[in-house]
């Protein structure tokens, strides 16, 4: 009997805590913070991107001169 009660008790667990979880990850997802976080990410993306393309140029230029120098 001690065995089904454990088990029972710990099914019981398992469900409160899934639905607080879920509960808690609707309610963050709809926060202002994460709002903001995705523009903090969309603006970081944005610079990364940025200075990629920049660095390509940069090294095409280069490579460029570098053709028609030895040309």
């Amino acid at each position: 009997m001690l065995d089904l009660s454990f088990v029972a008790g710990l099914a019981l667990g398992t469900i409160v805590t899934g639905f607080l979880a879920i509960g808690s990850f609707n309610r963050g997802f709809d926060s202002v913070r994460r709002t903001s976080w995705s523009r903090e990410h969309a603006a970081r993306k944005r610079a990364v991107v940025t200075s990629q393309v920049a660095a390509r140029a940069v090294a095409r230029r280069s490579a460029e001169g570098a053709l028609s120098k030895a040309s």
